[in-house]
């Protein structure tokens, strides 16, 4: 009985000391006078920054531990637990069955490997920063968000508050830092991610992480149970760390922070990151996700749609991620790229809608990014060259544009079910004056009609359409039913087409 409360204290102090966390912050800086108010009224008076609307495309780097197994997910983690019932976030049973992943572990790794065990393989021996800096701005990306930590609660920077960091554990190197720096270089914002709300309950009874966290109160005793205020001290010392340490540009929070025991917080992130901003004299972005409720009252931060899009244009500006490649079997870890051509329709729709887009990348553990993703970037960015006057600046026209689409709301959603291919799918934007219709379809000849622009309404007499990337003149007719211009074989990319479209008076 002694040697097993010896063997139970051991483990304690062992992941107290990986865990390890301040309670209770100093602050000796002096006093400065803030425009945000503490109060949810004040924040309504948030803008965001005309950089992120302008912006439009950013690159997402999903790095961590699970990187190392072949399949890379960061829920590697918790479903290689679930060997017979798989829960969701909310601890609600969702299955009875073992999930694939768990399968495929075992089969791969065996039961007798932990995920922890993954750490000493976590290199990044590879990683070169400024190559990867390099390439995204070459992808025409103007932001990235790199994540900080995941579910799993391992920091990519050299946390404060706990030594499970890649400086001390893995890399042993503080991969944010040298990331931040390589791409504000390239002139790239840069902004970080938190997933890690969902730590506390994101690791299965299974696990002894999970095991040592409950004994600090940092873990859920059941899938059920409501977060203690301990690791909402913890998840907050942590947030203010990584703010205070990198200031980032933009700071990106995950679906967990949604849940009620974190509301109480909303309101002083808020206030803390945005006033941080207002003392490093630039303008700074706070997202949170669409999953369960909004985490933040509308108005007060730019709400990202996890592996969605929208209907509509909407009044405010938002986010969507798209993941260059996705796992169709996780029993067996077969990993599927998503075509170039449907990554950019996917970016023209959004843009049409007030949207940003942001790309996730999943690179491998030894610090390179997969050849395959590398491509797509390129290609986008090759794309970019030619339609950048449609794309960096611009804003929603009165409507998004025509063609058949099915669209699906809410995080998680990854039913890309876009049908792109008929002649008269075409997204709209406006720059500078100027009108651009995206031809979505770039395997059409013939005659692409645009009703919306009939010659009845005076303001949209046309003065002149040029194809961008192309010196070819551009046929066109403009009667009392609508716009029609003559599609050639003139294509300037094997992408999508933009047309610029100048008025006798500038569009306003």
């Amino acid at each position: 009985m002694k040697i097993k409360m010896i063997k139970a204290l051991a483990v304690c102090l062992t992941f107290f000391a990986i865990y390890s966390f301040s309670m209770i912050r100093t602050h000796s800086e002096k006093p400065q006078h803030y425009a945000y108010d503490t109060n949810w009224e004040s924040v309504q008076s948030y803008k965001v920054p005309q950089w992120f609307k302008d912006a439009k495309l950013g690159v997402f780097v999903e790095w961590g531990i699970f990187n190392v197994p072949k399949i890379k997910t960061p829920f590697y983690a918790r479903w290689m637990d679930f060997d017979s019932v798989q829960y969701n976030a909310n601890g609600k049973v969702i299955n009875r069955v073992p999930h694939p992943l768990h399968d495929f572990h075992k089969a791969n790794y065996g039961t007798s490997v932990r995920y922890e065990d993954f750490i000493p393989q976590y290199t990044a021996e590879s990683f070169n920063a400024d190559e990867w800096a390099s390439l995204f701005k070459e992808s025409g990306a103007q932001y990235i968000i790199s994540i900080a930590e995941h579910h799993d609660g391992f920091a990519m920077y050299n946390s404060n508050h706990t030594t499970f960091n890649s400086v001390n554990q893995g890399p042993k190197r503080d991969l944010t830092k040298e990331l931040m720096q390589a791409s504000k270089k390239q002139h790239l914002k840069v902004g970080l991610s938190s997933h890690f709300a969902y730590n506390w309950n994101f690791y299965s009874s299974k696990s002894d992480l999970q095991k040592a966290n409950r004994i600090l109160d940092l873990a859920s005793q059941f899938p059920t149970q409501p977060v203690s205020q301990t690791f909402i001290d913890h998840w907050w010392n942590r947030t203010t760390d990584i703010i205070d340490q990198y200031e980032p540009d933009l700071m990106w929070f995950d679906f967990f922070m949604n849940k009620n025991e974190f509301k109480p917080y909303h309101e002083r992130l808020a206030l803390y990151y945005y006033n941080k901003g207002i003392d490093w004299d630039k303008g700074v972005v706070l997202q949170t996700q669409s999953k369960y409720t909004n985490a933040l009252p509308k108005g007060t931060n730019v709400m990202n749609f996890n592996h969605s899009k929208v209907r509509e244009i909407k009044d405010e500006t938002w986010q969507a991620n798209i993941q260059l490649a996705k796992y169709t079997n996780y029993s067996t870890g077969e990993l599927k790229n998503k075509k170039t051509r449907r990554v950019i329709e996917d970016f023209i729709d959004i843009i049409s809608k007030n949207g940003n887009v942001l790309l996730h990348i999943s690179p491998n553990a030894d610090g390179t990014i997969p050849e395959a993703q590398k491509e797509i970037l390129k290609g986008i960015g090759a794309w970019i060259d030619i339609n950048e006057d449609a794309i960096f600046g611009a804003t929603p026209w009165v409507t998004y544009g025509k063609g058949s689409l099915t669209s699906y709301k809410g995080s998680f959603s990854k039913q890309f079910k876009l049908n792109y291919s008929t002649q008269d799918s075409y997204r709209f934007t406006k720059n500078n004056g100027k009108l651009y219709v995206f031809l979505m379809s770039n395997s059409e000849d013939g005659e692409l009609e645009i009703p919306e622009l009939s010659n009845v309404d005076s303001q949209f007499n046309i003065r002149h359409i040029r194809l961008l990337g192309s010196e070819e003149k551009v046929e066109w007719k403009q009667t009392d039913g609508g716009l029609s211009v003559f599609l050639s074989k003139d294509r300037p990319s094997k992408y999508a087409r933009s047309f610029e479209i100048e008025f006798q008076n500038k569009l306003l």
